[in-house]
């Protein structure tokens, strides 16, 4: 599967073409996570170029935000201040290849068209045309944001194309071979460079503005006219809708952050403590914007719903000084709505058999609700009233069951995934489960689409699941070597475990320590029961459970049965919770 790839996976000049996989955050809920398969973006037309800004003014200093409305491509990039900075001078595009493509594993990857966005006017390639072009691939795409607009760029020196590694978004199918054949047809020398990079062309996973913090979400453009929000050093105007924040490149490529708040409910110094404490964190990120249209709470809490003076009182403040709130009237509409759905939720959740194992979500009366500080507010930088909503009254978001099929001989499979609430998202596409010719070795055939698939996956919300106690405190420099240790224990193999570590050590980065627990079988079974016909020999089900801590804990660690010994038709599947 392809995935999104917050640095380019190119070898410099033979071997395999891959890429790593980066995984963008998620929004609200807690998750269990099979990251979207998105195909619904149109692709620009091959021969269309890049819109360029026309040169506007210099720009001042990094300033507040304006009321200003201007076009968002017209960004600062073309000034004399930012050919200085960058050393590029930006010009208009100019195409200089066509759309060039190669066919591996049954896929077809393509680059191009290439366009001159400017020229070198200082480093090693002084005098050099800056290139440009779009990266397509009709291989069906996993991980949040892996859709998005993917871009490779060179340095073209006479009919030498100089691939800067550090400045691609992606990688591509195919070999190394196949693309310097395909570009030596078109009369071009393709090599690689690994060292050198323009700076505002390299990975940005984030963005700072002087003691503010920002985090890529994707990267798509806002069709729509924009206030400057700030001027940055290297992106230069940032552009802001009420929501994310954008920046628009001189190749047309696009980076949209969402403000990231410098605190958690650990760093406020609270008036009180709440009477019933807090044990899988708060969340804030709204969905559809964010990424899970699972998510039901807006992150900003309109003006006409809660005004401060009138409806809020200060419930202490963070490490800044700054008040955060809670609301005066427990009658709120805010927090009887939030109650009507936590309630919705434990009731589906007990709809099935009574017998069934598991951890139950606990029924709490209003009044335990209200006791636990089910919500919080704060106004951020930008005049916004946050909402944080207490993780414990919310469903699980099934973050990424990816299901491996092992039949001891070539046979037809049916999968269902059945997730208390719903499955967002799904490869192949789910229609009542999947049906696929499975072979030992786990490749997988769609019955319907006759692809080829390695595992298959999902992403959905289940039920509420309190976070458990037992666990792991690992320091963030040492996790990697924590999933190579535990994984196999949890029954793992070498190609699951590097899957799993693929997929989830980019998420954490920003703790100093994390909390790391594995849920019981019979709570997975629970939260997302897994129904294979015919009827597998051996199951291994992984599920982690975490959240990130800023000081290292004291924590029991959990009982770690053995798995079920690998034998006749094997299933596996491995996942995780996003609780934020």
């Amino acid at each position: 599967m392809r995935a999104l790839s917050g640095e380019t996976g190119l070898p410099d000049g033979k071997g395999s073409f891959l890429m790593r996989t980066r995984w963008l955050p998620l929004g609200l809920l807690v998750a269990l996570i099979a990251p979207a398969c998105k195909r619904d973006a149109p692709r620009a037309a091959p021969d269309e170029p890049p819109a360029v800004s026309p040169a506007p003014a210099p720009a001042p200093a990094p300033a507040a935000a304006t009321s200003t409305t201007v076009d968002t491509v017209d960004a600062g990039w073309q000034t004399p201040e930012a050919a200085r900075l960058s050393g590029v001078q930006y010009t208009a595009p100019t195409k200089l290849f066509g759309v060039l493509g190669v066919t591996s594993d049954n896929y077809f990857d393509s680059i191009g068209p290439g366009y001159k966005i400017g020229t070198f006017v200082a480093g090693p390639y002084r005098g050099a045309d800056f290139v440009s072009a779009r990266v397509n691939s009709d291989e069906p795409c996993k991980g949040e944001g892996c859709d998005d607009p993917t871009y490779v760029r060179f340095a073209k020196v006479d009919s030498e194309l100089v691939l800067l590694r550090q400045n691609s978004d992606g990688g591509l199918g195919g070999t190394w071979q196949q693309w310097t054949g395909t570009f030596s047809a078109a009369g071009l020398v393709l090599v690689a460079d690994s060292q050198f990079a323009v700076r505002a062309f390299l990975p940005s996973d984030t963005m700072s503005h002087g003691s503010e913090s920002f985090r890529l979400v994707s990267r798509r453009c806002k069709g729509d006219s924009l206030r400057v929000a700030f001027r940055h050093p290297v992106f230069h105007k940032v552009r802001f809708d009420g929501r994310l924040f954008y920046v628009t490149r001189p190749d047309a490529s696009c980076l949209a952050f969402e403000y990231v708040p410098y605190f958690s409910e650990n760093e406020i110094v609270w008036d009180k403590p709440p009477k019933q404490p807090n044990k899988s964190g708060y969340s804030w990120k709204q969905t559809a914007e964010y990424g899970h249209p699972e998510v039901r709470y807006d992150a900003f809490v309109a003006p006409d719903l809660v005004q401060i003076d009138r409806d809020a009182t200060v419930a202490g403040h963070t490490q800044r000084g700054e008040p955060v709130y809670e609301l005066k009237d427990p009658n709120h509409p805010l927090l009887k709505a939030f109650y009507k759905d936590y309630q919705a939720d434990v009731a589906k959740a007990g709809e099935g058999d009574e017998n069934a194992p598991g951890l139950r979500p606990p029924a709490r009366s209003y009044e335990g609700f209200l006791a636990a500080r089910p919500t919080y507010l704060w106004r951020d930088p930008f005049g916004r009233l946050m909402r944080f909503t207490n993780n414990d009254f919310l469903p699980v978001y099934m973050a990424e069951p990816i299901i491996y099929l092992y039949p001891t001989t070539a046979q037809r499979v049916h999968v269902e995934a059945k997730p208390l609430h719903d499955i967002a998202a799904s490869i192949p596409p789910y229609r009542g489960g999947w049906d696929v010719l499975a072979r030992p070795s786990g490749e997988l055939t769609g019955v319907g689409d006759r692809r080829t698939y390695s595992y298959l996956f999902w992403e959905g919300l289940s039920s509420i699941s309190p976070m458990p106690q037992e666990g792991f405190v690992i320091p963030r420099h040492e996790i990697a070597g924590f999933f190579e240790r535990i994984l196999p224990r949890l029954g793992l193999n070498e190609r699951e475990s590097r899957d799993f570590r693929d997929a989830w050590l980019p998420r954490f980065r920003e703790a100093p320590y994390y909390f790391i627990t594995f849920l019981p079988r019979a709570t997975i079974d629970r939260l997302a029961p897994l129904v294979v016909t015919p009827q597998p020999d051996a199951v291994i089900r992984v599920l982690m459970d975490y959240r990130p801590l800023w000081t290292s804990e004291r924590v029991n660690a959990p009982h770690l049965p053995a798995p079920p010994e690998r034998r006749g038709f094997t299933v596996v599947e491995w996942g995780g919770i996003l609780r934020d």
